[in-house]
């Protein structure tokens, strides 16, 4: 019996480990409800993130166009006391659900004028617009890059360019 239990246990780790890594396919549309009883491991996310994003905008007005300015970029090194002091917490995990929100839409979008009135977009492209710009600009357009430790920087959604409010 003990012998059993071990082998099930067995059987049941190989499977989720090879479950996760997507080699089963063929056995989940097939068995699909033997399949539902597999636990997963992923405890805190379906895919955890791998990617870093980074938000970057530039001015212009009708003569010129500003270089690149970094926005908001993940630091190097976090503070020994960031588990227990993040103030920048709530900005980073709204920027990254609002990157990765805009561009799986963008991805998925029949028309690239939905994009431009998506609430990600706006609500990006309201934070730019609401940052202290040049007196001469009169244009912003902004860009999201993904970086991560195997890839270099990508980019992986560039706005159109859009007039700055009138403050």
């Amino acid at each position: 019996m003990i012998l059993f239990i071990k082998s099930f246990f067995c059987l049941i780790v190989l499977l989720s480990f090879l479950k996760s890594v997507k080699k089963i396919d063929f056995l989940s549309n097939r068995f699909p409800m033997c399949m539902q009883l597999i636990p997963g491991w992923n405890f805190f996310a379906p895919t955890p993130s791998t990617l870093d994003y980074h938000l970057l905008y530039r001015e212009m007005n009708n003569q010129e166009v500003e270089e690149w300015q970094d926005l908001y970029s993940p630091k190097e090194k976090r503070s020994i006391y960031s588990f227990l002091w993040n103030p920048e917490h709530r900005f980073t995990k709204a920027f990254v659900d609002l990157a990765i929100d805009l561009i799986n839409f963008s991805h998925i979008a029949q028309d690239k004028r939905q994009i431009y009135i998506s609430l990600s977009y706006l609500q990006i492209l309201n934070y730019v617009d609401s940052l202290d710009h040049k007196s001469s600009s009169n244009k912003v357009q902004f860009l999201i890059l993904t970086n991560s430790r195997a890839h270099d920087y990508k980019v992986v959604f560039l706005s159109a360019v859009h007039p700055i409010s009138q403050r």
